[in-house]
């Protein structure tokens, strides 16, 4: 599978680029500048990113995706470096040992050759990760293990730990709210099917493939958000394949398509500063952004495995629930003070986690034979080729989270801006026992720096 992917994408490079700011200033790699400066400063002059787009589209580029402060352009290596000084092609990821990771690489310094004066800079852009089978047999719309009390079912669990029951019952169910998952993609799971889910599947970049989902996680997700929101109208942003991952164009198009909501539980490889641009601007249009805290990760600048704080998203850590309802912090989950934006500390709130050391808590439905298939099949009770997984970091976390977004958009929290989670504060439930993987203890009080205001639950 890996090597096939790779023979792909040896045949189209991907590129980020960055217009220039009307108002001068250059985000580069300082994102903190977004703490004294406001999205505003950094967006281009109007116009500036159809002439770009046009421009590059005479070139013979695909402009995969664009919002008001960044573009993706992909194409053949060659005309890449005809246009931007350099080609761009895959690399193997080396550190990444346990699976075949791959990302791209520039031989030297990007330049537009088109309209240099509109462009900032031009960027190769990071990878993503999420805390091939041949032919798979159909999967069960229900999981092949026996009840366990210590494991949630979905959608049934999910909604008692939300406290979501009455709502449902009086017509909050997300109707008529729309959002977008930034994730690995989505399966059409006979799970889904049965609980009469909408969904829908929109590719990052027009070499992924919408109709599967390589590694799994997306599937899963989903169907821990559609559990709390079950008549929200989701549409999945496919950003991945088993081995290359694109978050920034596929953050890119999940903003394209104007919803209400963006839930994504992963971070990058890598420090990413222009993910941090598109994310403060999409909160500035009044999108409410969710991501996951990390299950172990940080934002400390040097470090592989980056979580995502900006300012204005809401981080999403871990509380692990037992089955006699005793709250703790997950020791699974991160909290951390930001390196990248002084004073932000993370998370701001928390949902639904496993512990250490395999987060075996929440069962969910998956591709058949897809990577998290095969991978949680070693220690989760189920089969490489099933179709379900047990598992949930603080990726699930950031999708349970999401769902209840969903439900209080419905019910008109925030009146059409970004929610907050000062927003969402009264809903969170005191978790005031146990410590995160990074350190952090509860302390005996809630809100703390363990799990933030607490464990979300849905407004009443």
């Amino acid at each position: 599978m890996s090597e096939a992917e790779r023979a792909r994408f040896e045949r189209c490079g991907v590129v980020t680029v960055v217009p220039r700011s009307a108002g001068g200033p250059t985000l580069g790699d300082d994102p903190a500048l977004l703490l004294r400066h406001g999205v505003e400063e950094f967006l281009p002059a109007p116009g500036t990113v159809d002439r770009l787009a046009d421009a590059y589209a005479r070139e013979g580029l695909a402009v995969e995706a664009r919002t008001e402060v960044g573009l993706t352009v992909s194409g053949p290596p060659d005309l890449l470096a005809e246009v931007f000084g350099q080609p761009v092609r895959p690399v193997r990821n080396k550190y990444i040992r346990e699976t075949v990771r791959h990302e791209f690489a520039a031989a030297g310094p990007l330049r537009s050759r088109p309209h240099p004066e509109l462009v900032a800079e031009v960027r190769v852009p990071r990878a993503g990760f999420e805390l091939a089978a041949g032919a798979p047999p159909v999967p069960r719309a229900t999981p092949p293990l026996p009840r366990d009390p210590r494991r949630l079912s979905l959608p049934g669990d999910a909604v008692r730990l939300a406290g979501a029951g009455p709502a449902h019952e009086a017509g909050n169910r997300g109707d008529g709210v729309r959002v977008v998952m930034v994730d690995t993609g989505l399966y059409d799971h006979p799970h889904h099917r049965a609980h009469g889910y909408r969904t829908s599947v929109v590719p990052a970049l027009s070499a992924l493939d919408p109709a599967v989902d390589e590694r799994g996680h997306g599937t899963a997700m989903s169907a821990l958000l559609l559990a709390v929101a079950p008549a929200a109208e989701l549409t999945m942003v496919k950003m991945a394949c088993e081995s290359f991952s694109f978050p920034v164009a596929a953050f890119q198009r999940a903003v394209e398509l104007a919803p209400d909501v963006i839930s994504c539980s992963w971070g990058t490889l890598r420090a990413e500063p222009h993910l941090h641009l598109e994310v403060a601007d999409a909160v500035r249009r009044g999108i409410t952004v969710l991501f996951a805290a990390g299950n172990g990760s940080t934002d400390r600048r040097t470090a592989m495995f980056q979580s995502v704080a900006t300012p204005g998203a809401i981080t999403v850590g871990g509380v692990h629930v037992t089955p006699d309802g005793r709250r703790r912090a997950a020791d699974l989950a991160s909290s951390y003070r930001s390196e990248v934006f002084p004073g932000r500390r993370v998370p701001d709130l928390s949902g639904p986690c496993g512990m250490l050391p395999h987060g075996d808590y929440v069962v969910f439905p998956t591709q058949p034979g897809c990577m998290f298939d095969r991978r949680n099949s070693a220690y989760d009770d189920t089969a490489p080729d099933d179709g379900w997984l047990v598992s949930s970091g603080t990726s699930g976390a950031t999708a349970y989270a999401a769902g209840v977004v969903a439900l209080a958009v419905q019910r008109g929290i925030g009146k059409g801006r970004a929610l907050t989670a000062a927003d969402l504060a009264d809903a969170c439930l005191p978790v005031t026992e146990g410590r995160t993987q990074t350190g952090d203890a509860c302390g005996g009080v809630c809100p703390n720096e363990a799990v933030g205001l607490g464990l979300l639950t849905a407004p009443v």
